[in-house]
């Protein structure tokens, strides 16, 4: 069965506000509606008119928590992504970054959260989806049509709630459509512990999993799946540190050969390739109709080519953790490496995911070094006016055929889930399970492959294993948005942040350069609370029963 989208690239959800109120609002609003709106028994009685609420529902998708900035976009297509509240990277010089502002220094809290919007927004989804379950359940159309629908409402709810767990820890669990009209202080909800959470999602998803087909075809491509339901998952076990179950999770769907690497790591994130075969679960857009801003934010900063805000620079920590051709790194004393061409000899990742000095981008050469004329790409830790942070530029996720400001032109999606993370699910959750095995090492290398990198060195114990896997993970799926999940689940942010952020700072000229590794950012954490993030003040407020997290 279809149901007609346009290749879940939104245009116009005309009438989905006036069903899906976030508030306690009462259906009798629904019984008159202007001309261009469909009534609430109208919505219901078909398939049909019902995947519309659910497109509406997959609109509010997206690649990460929402930002504190002026530009309130989430903050994995913002002018403040993830890595930049890790040591992956540095913001640029743009007005009103959380991650420099507040997060550096641990000036957020309860009344000035990082992610302000983030807890009222899953929320609203998350009341959007029950509504759409009840409704549908209740509905006289084929049961099997229910099911399907029902299910990817299933899905996406199980995808809020795990937004809001791996910031907050244990949230209120709702499955019903709150209405303060009919239950009164009812609607206010403590908050369930984190076990319990886990729990649930587990529990949503298998039953989601069960009624989800593998694949979509024409304008449906984009829609939950099973193997989305199934990364969800093992993710959500890895999370929790369920190691044996994560693993078998992950396995099932490695099994199932429904997915497989892209060959070249460098243009899985293009236009050209969206929808690949390595992609599990994106969200989708498309040019002009609902085109993304990640080239003005995170594009370079060249006026002549249409400048961009270069808002997210990567770190020197980072690019170290790349391996020269040998399998080493620069510290593990790789032969490869030469202090003098710092940049050669390295995974096919590193080129892929950074701009470097020196290096060909967009019909230009791209300097950081310091004394080239007019240089707007310049070395400048300082992150004030024009300059660059840390002395590199993303290239990951950037189209090189798209200048910057032609952000109406963008629209490559945003992916949530790739096959490259169940593999290294898997090996993480198998390591953790039962240390080091054949299947571990077939999954890392075959990364490691696509990179031009020889195989993991036979013989690892479990802590080393877990160090290899832990710095795979990071190259891997540097700028996606996880590193910053790791860091908290893995309880290691608070000896990272204990290092400086480090850049490259290169002078001289022609072949006679020096490169010097210098600090450009330090980053206060306190591990008694900011493992958790606070849970903002309005929603205190609001609901008596809800308890802060330690702030």
């Amino acid at each position: 069965m279809t149901f007609t989208i346009t290749k879940m690239k939104p245009t116009h959800y005309i009438f989905a506000a006036a069903l899906l109120c976030t508030g306690a609002c009462s259906e009798n609003a629904l019984e008159i509606l202007p001309s261009d709106r469909l009534s609430d028994a109208i919505v219901w009685e078909s398939p049909t008119t019902a995947s519309f609420v659910l497109n509406d529902i997959y609109d509010a998708l997206n690649a990460g928590p929402i930002v504190g900035t002026w530009l309130h976009l989430p903050s994995q297509i913002s002018n403040d992504p993830l890595d930049n509240f890790t040591d992956n990277a540095v913001s640029g010089p743009v007005a009103g970054i959380p991650s420099r502002q507040l997060f550096d220094n641990n000036s957020y809290g309860p009344a000035n959260p990082i992610f302000d919007q983030t807890w009222e927004r899953m929320y609203a989804n998350i009341r959007k989806c029950n509504l759409f379950i009840e409704k549908v359940g209740q509905a006289s159309f084929d049961e099997s049509q229910k099911k399907v629908l029902v299910a990817q409402a299933i899905f996406l709810r199980a995808h809020f709630y795990k937004t809001l767990v791996d910031l907050y820890g244990g949230v209120p669990l709702i499955v019903d459509v709150l209405d303060n009209t009919t239950q009164g202080d009812e609607i206010f909800r403590p908050r369930n512990t984190y076990e319990e959470c886990v729990a649930f999602l587990v529990e949503q998803i298998d039953l989601a999993a069960v009624d989800l087909p593998e694949s979509w075809s024409g304008a449906d491509v984009g829609r939950a799946t099973w193997g989305a339901a199934m990364t969800l998952k093992g993710a959500t076990q890895l999370y929790a540190g369920q190691w044996q179950e994560a693993a078998e999770t992950n396995k099932a769907i490695m099994e199932s050969e429904l997915y497989r690497l892209f060959p070249d790591f460098g243009r899985i994130f293009l236009p050209e390739n969206e929808n690949n075969e390595e992609i599990i679960f994106d969200v989708q857009y498309a040019p002009v109709i609902r085109h993304l801003r990640t080239h003005q934010f995170w594009g370079v900063l060249w006026a002549e080519k249409g400048s961009g805000w270069s808002a997210m620079s990567p770190s020197q920590n980072l690019v170290d953790q790349f391996e020269f051709t040998d399998g080493k790194t620069e510290a593990e004393g790789s032969s490869a490496f030469d202090s003098e061409k710092p940049y050669d000899n390295r995974d096919e990742r590193f080129y892929a995911t950074i701009l470097h000095d020196g290096v060909q981008w967009q019909g230009r050469t791209y300097y950081t070094r310091l004394g080239i004329p007019n240089n707007y790409n310049e070395f400048t830790p300082t992150v004030s006016g024009n300059g660059n942070p840390t002395g590199y530029g993303l290239r990951k996720l950037l189209d090189p055929t798209l200048m910057p400001l032609n952000n109406n032109l963008n629209g490559s999606n945003a992916v949530i889930y790739r096959y490259a993370e169940v593999l290294l699910n898997y090996a993480e959750a198998q390591n953790e399970a039962n240390g080091p095995d054949q299947s571990i090492y077939d999954a890392i290398n075959a990364l490691r492959k696509r990179g031009n990198l020889p195989d993991l060195p036979e013989g690892l114990s479990q802590s080393e294993m877990r160090n290899r896997i832990r710095r795979e993970r990071r190259v891997e799926l540097a700028f996606e948005g996880k590193y910053f999940y790791d860091l908290l689940r893995w309880r290691t942010a608070e000896e990272v942040f204990s290092q400086p952020v480090r850049g490259m700072k290169i002078t001289g000229s022609g072949d006679n350069l020096t490169y010097e590794k210098v600090n450009v950012r330090t980053i206060t954490f306190n591990p008694a609370k900011n493992y958790l993030m606070p849970i903002p003040q309005d929603a205190i407020d609001q609901n008596p029963k809800l308890e802060q997290n330690n702030y």
